[in-house]
């Protein structure tokens, strides 16, 4: 008997085993084009930033 007082038996959802379906083509291509889209922004971002150092930088050098 379980912690839930139930013996496991019977079809309730937690407790049967389902086989692992693959995933369909179609969500495979939906993941990989989400994460390179993802990946795109974190490029953009990562540009961004160092561009701004590099302004920052430049000013500080310029003003000292």
């Amino acid at each position: 008997m379980g912690q839930d007082g139930e013996d496991g038996e019977g079809g309730h959802p937690d407790v049967t085993i389902e086989a692992v379906t693959p995933r369909p083509v179609v969500f495979s291509t939906e993941i990989r084009d989400a994460v390179r889209y993802e990946r795109g922004l974190a490029v953009k971002a990562l540009f961004v930033l160092v561009v701004v150092v590099i302004i920052v930088i430049l000013r500080t050098l310029y003003f000292a």
